[in-house]
């Protein structure tokens, strides 16, 4: 059994908490703490295997209380927030200390008729299941910011898949860039108005050149673009030879979860080996028929190792029935900084498969 202590200044939300774990075969509630202060006492006392974290909270909040445990004592985090604007930056913030998901707060999702118990029971099954070794602070990056007016096109373009467990996947291998040479598009079957306030918060607090894609840009170096799979894009080519893309309307009969396929099929049609795909963390099957083509025209794929990924699920499916190398966060991070001047053979090493450093 999994022992789980619950921090949070709301009797109300303890409750709510309290009476779902309880009722999960894996888990038991050992204790509640109203605040940072009685939570560090308590953990040193009954030394719980996770914690659900409140943000607002007196005498320690649980920012700074995520700072000193990740230093104290390190255990997997579930912080519980409340995803207004506001709060979603303060739930990046925290992914950024050392928590690994976050539970929104308080709303529908409550009173919800079992929906709630069910994303929570899931929720802390893997939060519970990351290794020690994969929770720590993520550093506070500043890379060489361009201009987009004055940035070259992009020739060459990096494609990112993710769905669930993408924020904290790219808190991670941020820190692990040491610049950004071509465009990145990260494609993230996750909510839009997350994904936009998330663009936000990384341009904002670590200084990086992030953008949400727009209709009708041309992309250029330098720069990571995000997207949902809410809206359906088309790539075309200019006559300089750059990247161009144009949102359309979604056709019937897709799912929205297609849009992986279609953007590293016309990718790779117009760029050819000068394409490069990155698998993330997250539940899908999708982008296999895409990455199976990127690879005949020259290509390169690469999968994020699974020890690394909350959801590890896409990195099993791609390493072992895609045949895909699996590589660490340290080796994803050396490739996106100096891919395509070098391949990534040469930049990862053989000692980049199979995970390694």
């Amino acid at each position: 059994m999994k022992k789980v202590l619950i921090i949070d200044d709301s009797p109300l939300i303890c409750r709510l908490l309290e009476k779902a774990i309880v009722s999960f075969p894996e888990f038991i509630p050992v204790g509640k703490a109203a605040n940072g202060v009685e939570a560090l006492n308590l953990i040193e006392k009954l030394d719980p295997d996770l914690c659900t974290l409140d943000v607002n909270m007196p005498a320690m909040d649980g920012l700074s209380l995520l700072k000193k445990l990740m230093v104290r004592k390190p255990l997997p985090v579930l912080m519980v927030s409340a995803l207004t604007k506001e709060g979603s930056k303060i739930a990046f913030e925290s992914l950024r200390y050392g928590a690994l998901d976050f539970l929104p707060k308080p709303g529908g999702l409550w009173e919800s008729g079992g929906q709630f118990e069910r994303i929570l029971y899931e929720k802390l099954k893997r939060v519970a299941s990351v290794s020690l070794e994969n929770i720590r602070l993520s550093a506070r990056r500043s890379l060489r910011k361009k201009s987009l007016a004055s940035a070259t096109p992009a020739k060459s373009l990096i494609i990112g898949l993710g769905k669930e467990g993408s924020y904290t996947l790219l808190l991670r291998l941020i820190q692990n860039l040491e610049e950004i040479k071509t465009a990145q598009l990260w494609c993230l079957a996750l909510p839009e108005r997350l994904l936009e306030a998330f663009a936000e918060y990384l341009s904002q607090v670590c200084q990086l050149p992030v953008k949400m894609l727009d209709s009708g840009e041309s992309l250029k170096e330098g720069f990571i673009y995000l997207t949902g799979v809410e809206h359906w894009w088309k790539f075309s080519e200019n006559e300089d030879g750059s990247l161009r893309v144009e949102r359309t309307g979604t056709p019937s009969g897709v799912t929205r979860e297609d849009l992986f396929d279609v953007l590293l099929l016309e990718a790779s049609a117009l760029l050819g080996p000068k394409v490069l795909a990155v698998v993330g963390s997250g539940r899908f099957e999708k982008g296999k028929v895409g990455l199976e083509e990127l690879r005949k025209l020259g290509g390169e794929v690469l999968v994020v190792h699974r020890k690394h990924c909350l959801y590890p699920e896409a990195s099993i499916y791609f390493a072992e029935g895609g045949r895909y190398p699996e590589f660490s966060l340290e080796v994803v991070g050396r490739v996106l900084s100096f891919w395509p001047e070098r391949e990534v053979a040469d930049v990862a090493g053989i000692e980049g498969y199979a995970g390694g450093a």
